[in-house]
């Protein structure tokens, strides 16, 4: 029998109401005990929880700091991780996760749910049993089958670092427009086992994060001179337009030239959905070619 960890953060999984009639997080052994079928599952669950259920906008990466030490402490004891989240951090936890976590060769399935566990018509249950269905699952070495970070969210199991919350009020909430579901469930579980990610190097665990990280999102009328330059700043994500596009304006030259001169990292990234960053595709990207960026 398979020893699964269930770690509980917190999240509209777990909430109930109070008195006032307020949506809060209530403690891990309340939640389970709304989901009878998990017992029906062939595995060992071991329930571990946070020092302090919270609502995922409370995320912070001291938390998950915190996640990534209590894996590391159970990595040796258990065979895979199911971790309920609330679900509007939940891309950035399972993203940071991804790369905090490196040589992973267990499964570490994120989940939540756009309802409470006792509500009705909640898509909880579903989200949890398949979660622990994914992270029980073997592959011909009797090795989990999973071995990443993963979101497990309406029928779809995505790679962690590639999904993104689409809808705060459907159940299909999460998505993953630039790779595809790495499995599907119905009534027939579908797995993609091509595009299962195999590490190779040693099991590191990253603890220490950077979050002096500055946030640039580019729009029609944005006055460039007027933008702080924050010589904090380590890395400046730079949401410009279309393949990587932006105006060819000197003040947004200026400043793009004091942040590089600051030695901070500029990473051009794409505000589409789908798609990629392509340089030089457009002349409109001719300012950001006279800057270093990635």
């Amino acid at each position: 029998m398979r020893k699964i960890a269930l770690i509980y953060t917190g999240g509209t999984i777990g909430m109930r109401r109070n008195d006032v009639g307020k949506l809060t997080p209530m403690e891990f052994g309340a939640v389970s005990d709304k989901v009878p079928s998990l017992k029906l599952l062939p595995i060992d669950i071991i329930p571990v929880a946070l020092s302090h259920p919270i609502d995922s906008s409370e995320m912070t990466p001291a938390i998950w700091v915190e996640l990534t030490e209590t894996i590391e402490s159970l990595m040796d004891q258990v065979d895979g991780f199911v971790i309920l989240h609330g679900t509007d951090t939940m891309a950035y936890t399972a993203c940071a996760l991804s790369f905090m976590i490196q040589g992973l060769r267990k499964p570490v399935i994120i989940t939540g749910s756009q309802l409470p566990v006792g509500v009705l018509r909640t898509d909880a249950i579903e989200n949890l049993v398949s979660a622990f269905e994914f992270a029980a699952m073997v592959d011909e070495n009797d090795n989990g089958l999973i071995q990443e970070v993963c979101i497990y969210f309406e029928y779809q199991l995505l790679r962690g670092n590639r999904a993104y919350k689409r809808s705060s009020n459907e159940f299909d909430a999460f998505s993953s427009p630039n790779f595809p579901a790495l499995a599907e469930s119905g009534v027939k579980v579908t797995v993609a086992n091509e595009l299962l990610w195999k590490s190779k190097g040693p099991l590191l665990i990253q603890k220490k994060l950077n979050q002096e990280v500055g946030v640039v999102t580019l729009y029609p009328g944005l006055v460039y001179d007027q933008l702080p330059v924050l010589k904090h700043w380590k890395v400046l994500l730079l949401r410009t337009f279309g393949a990587g596009n932006a105006p060819r304006s000197s003040q947004f030259l200026k400043f793009l030239q004091e942040v590089e001169k600051n030695g901070t990292i500029i990473v051009n990234t794409s505000q589409c959905v789908s798609g990629s960053v392509v340089p030089g595709l457009y002349d409109s990207s001719s300012t950001l070619e006279q800057v270093n960026m990635l």
